[in-house]
């Protein structure tokens, strides 16, 4: 899975070999794989994001402002498509499954 995001007009990739990935910003009680550090409007454990069945999937973890999908708010697990915008805090992610 590749994950792109940019925050204050920086675009940032990253790769990742696991199914399931947890975003957020860490401290010493929460770790998270993708770091959105320094977004203060992420919450430490905000979102997970996994591949299931070839489908790419998204579920808000009770963070304080939410996560959105194509300007849309979510709740539960939520299916992405190819190009989906998904927008957590301040924060613009897009997923690759391939």
């Amino acid at each position: 899975m590749q994950i792109s995001y940019q925050y204050q007009g920086q675009w940032h990739v990253k790769s990742l070999a696991q199914s399931e990935v947890v975003v957020g910003r860490p401290n010493n009680q929460a770790s998270v794989d993708i770091d959105l550090s320094p977004d203060t409007t992420v919450s430490r454990v905000h979102a997970k994001l996994w591949q299931e069945n070839e489908a790419c999937w998204i579920e808000d973890l009770g963070s304080r402002y939410g996560t959105t999908v194509n300007g849309t708010a979510i709740t539960g697990r939520h299916p992405l498509s190819e190009g989906d915008q998904i927008r957590i805090g301040e924060t613009t992610l897009r997923i690759n499954a391939g």
